[in-house]
């Protein structure tokens, strides 16, 4: 009797954080299934955005347009290059870093505008994030308009197979905004002075990751280790932009993905196993 009294407690002790880290894992798995429901919750919140506009997601691509060429006039001549294909570049990199940054930005609203109907249903957590980052891939379909014109007119030569690398490098950065997601939207609902450091930091970065500057700028200073090489934001721009520039994404580029990647989804998964029963409750 004292035997199995002494190992009911151990047993539980243990059952209790493998149930929480299969329930975690469950969630994600189960709601990349329901592509039914992430794929039309995606897909409703870019009709609700341009609700009674005439050619609604297209506005984005037409006020990236308006960005690219008005900033590519101007980056033109202060950095030496020709305005056409400064224009490609600087294309090629936003419509990239549009979709990321605003995976980033949006992951930090993912559970605050999504908690009046946590304790009316039950649902996978993740197929927020699912439909966070389908939305955002419909919307890059709408920028990329405006590179494909570009380089059609000023750059055709950067067409090539190897820009077909440019579709594993979008799904590398698809791929890491769904534990983005699901972390910042945590961290977000617990915390919401959160969502002010990300908005604040986003801002930041997008002038000191080679974006409207290329990266070549910086070696003849020296200090292309800190905003490019020790960047990880560049390194992700970089896995899909190098390839609509006709360039493969250097080893390294690959290799900071990857490890961000895996750890970016372990600490992911840990925190999300661990607090996925609170979120509920974080209102």
């Amino acid at each position: 009797m004292l035997q199995m009294n002494s190992a009911k407690p151990s047993e539980s002790i243990n059952d209790t954080p493998k149930s929480l880290t299969v329930g975690a894992s469950v969630d994600v798995l189960l709601g990349a299934l329901r592509l039914d429901v992430w794929g039309r919750l995606g897909w409703l919140e870019i009709r609700r955005r341009y609700r009674r506009t005439v050619i609604g997601p297209f506005w984005s691509a037409i006020s990236l347009a308006m960005f690219v060429v008005a900033l590519g006039l101007v980056g033109s001549g202060l950095w030496g290059q020709q305005a056409g294909e400064y224009m490609t570049f600087l294309a090629a990199g936003f419509v990239v870093w549009v979709t990321f940054s605003s995976m980033l930005v949006e992951s930090c609203l993912l559970f605050i505008n999504s908690s009046n109907i946590f304790g009316q249903v039950q649902l996978n957590y993740s197929i927020l994030a699912y439909a966070l980052v389908w939305r955002n891939l419909i919307t890059f379909g709408h920028n990329f308009v405006v590179y494909v014109i570009l380089v059609l007119i000023f750059a055709p030569q950067y067409l090539g197979t190897v820009t077909l690398l440019a579709i594993p490098g979008l799904a590398l950065i698809l791929f890491n905004g769904i534990w983005i997601a699901l972390l910042l939207g945590m961290l977000s609902l617990r915390y919401r002075d959160i969502q002010q450091l990300v908005a604040s930091v986003v801002q930041i970065a997008m002038f000191v990751t080679p974006i409207f500057w290329p990266p070549e700028a910086l070696k003849a200073s020296g200090r292309s280790l800190v905003f490019v090489d020790y960047n990880p934001l560049y390194h992700f721009i970089n896995i899909a932009r190098a390839p609509l520039l006709g360039e493969v994404p250097t080893t390294q580029n690959y290799i900071v993905v990857f490890v961000c990647t895996i750890v970016g989804w372990g600490c992911a998964m840990a925190i999300f196993a661990h607090f996925r029963k609170r979120i509920a409750y974080w209102k």
